[in-house]
Formats: C-alpha cells, structure tokens, sequence
C-alpha cells in the first residue's frame, strides 16, 4: 500500500444536518433541497481535502448486528423522514460524481466500515476521520489518523477529547460503555452518568477493575447492562469489506449541478482548481 492520505466520510451525518438544513426546493416534482445542501457540504470537503482519496461511508438499513444483540438499539430513533428517504439514492449518486469511493456493508454501520478503513490502512497511510459523531472519536488510538468536525471547522485534539469526556483517548469506549447512550438507547449502568463514570474509570482505571472490585450496588446491579453496554458501543475492525481506494477526479460537476439547477454551486465551483 502507498504512502497517500485517505479521508473517511461518515454520510449519515451530513445527510441528517443537509436535510434539517435544507431549502425547499424541487425537480422534477421530487425534492431536493437536502440534496442541494449535501452537494455543498461536499464542495466545501472537497476543496479544503483536495488530493486525497475518499472514502464515502454509508448505512444499509436501520437493523444492524447491535440490534440481533440488543433488540432496543436505537428503537427510539424516529424513522426517515419519507422526503429524504427518497433523497438518498441521489445522495449516493452524488458521492459517485465528486469521485468517491461509496462503501456500504449489510447488517454493519457507517462507523464500522470507517473503523475498518482505520484498522486497515492505519500504519502506511494518513487517515482523516470527517465526522461530528463523538462515537467515532474512540478512532484516535489509531496511528496517522485524525478526526475533522466538519461542523466546527477543526481537528479534535487530545485536549478537545478530555473537555468532551474527562478521559484521555484510551479510555473512550470506557466511558462510552457505563454512561450509555440515550440517542442510540444504550443502556449504560443504572444511575451513572458521564461524571460518575469518569469518576469510576479514574478510580479503577478499566471496566474489567470496576466490575471485579466495584461493590457499589447500582455496579453490581448493572453487570450485565454494562457488558452488554460495551459490545454495543465498541466498533466492528474487521469487516470483509473491498478496501481497495482509489483517487478519481469528480465527473463534470458543473454539468451535474446545472441538471438540477443548482447555479449556487456552479458559481462555486469554478472557484476550485482540480488537479
């Protein structure tokens, strides 16, 4: 494998923010609005990464493997929203003329492939995580990769991961796994919250510490919740997965913005040099 920087895009967040986001705006009697935004978020990605390959993360379903193990996984997620659902395969389109290599696996998330990715090309490549899901910050422990917020504009530092968990990188998932998880429904342990739990791991130093001399009874009571807790929020390295990456210059963009008449983004556009 060369030596070459390798951006992962986690897609289900830029479509969520493209489409709360989002004008209204129509083609062909079908909405587009998120699709307008999308576009311009990946413009911008596009011009502030410019040179390296891409990598365009994306879920198959709602069910997962997490859901086999954990029935409630995110049960109490609202559904898609039927005028962005019929949005995504224009969406996917999209990453397709900006160049990017779209990757998707049945029964795993986006984060899982982008984990993969990770594990795999992690010691010969730069690898740059783009995503403002907290989930995906657990990554860092990975050699040569970072994490770009594409809502703040900036690299997460060490410093930025123990303002946002009160623990170092290593101990991420730690965390992740006795707090829980409302958004996704994650369990947790009973009656810890995130300062209790970096109380805990500050204490005993590992989840396996806590829960072999822990005698606080709201820990001895959530044993199995917690290792449960832990597989749920810990990613897939591993998925057999094409890891092949591969650089492609975008298809004419123009022509493709001018289809649904996103003049904005042509304007844009001619702005950007490609190599």
């Amino acid at each position: 494998m060369d030596n070459k920087t390798i951006c992962l895009l986690d897609i289900s967040g830029f479509v969520y923010r493209a489409y709360y986001a989002s004008p209204h705006m129509q083609y062909q009697n079908m909405e587009v609005g998120a699709l307008f935004v999308f576009c311009s978020e990946m413009l911008k990605i596009y011009s502030i990464f410019n040179g390296a390959m891409f990598v365009a993360a994306m879920d198959c379903s709602r069910h997962t493997f997490r859901n086999d193990i954990y029935p409630e996984y995110k049960s109490n997620r609202k559904h898609m929203p039927d005028d962005l659902a019929h949005q995504l395969s224009l969406i996917e389109d999209c990453c397709k003329q900006f160049g990017f290599n779209v990757v998707k696996c049945n029964n795993y998330e986006a984060d899982d492939i982008i984990a993969s990715f990770v594990n795999y090309y992690n010691k010969n490549n730069e690898l740059i995580v783009i995503s403002s899901d907290k989930d995906l910050l657990q990554l860092l422990i990975f050699n040569n990769t970072k994490v770009y917020n594409p809502v703040k504009h900036k690299y997460i530092t060490d410093n930025d991961v123990i303002d946002i968990f009160g623990v170092t990188k290593d101990k991420i998932i730690d965390i992740l796994t006795l707090s829980g998880d409302k958004a996704d429904n994650i369990p947790g342990a009973f009656g810890v919250g995130p300062k209790t739990a970096v109380k805990l791991i500050k204490e005993y130093g590992t989840i396996e510490n806590i829960l072999k001399y822990c005698n606080n009874p709201k820990i001895k009571k959530s044993i199995n919740n917690i290792i449960l807790s832990r597989k749920l929020v810990t990613l897939e390295y591993n998925l057999n997965i094409d890891y092949k990456t591969s650089y492609n210059k975008p298809n004419d963009l123009e022509e493709y913005f001018k289809t649904f008449g996103f003049n904005n983004l042509i304007h844009r556009l001619r702005k950007i040099e490609y190599d």
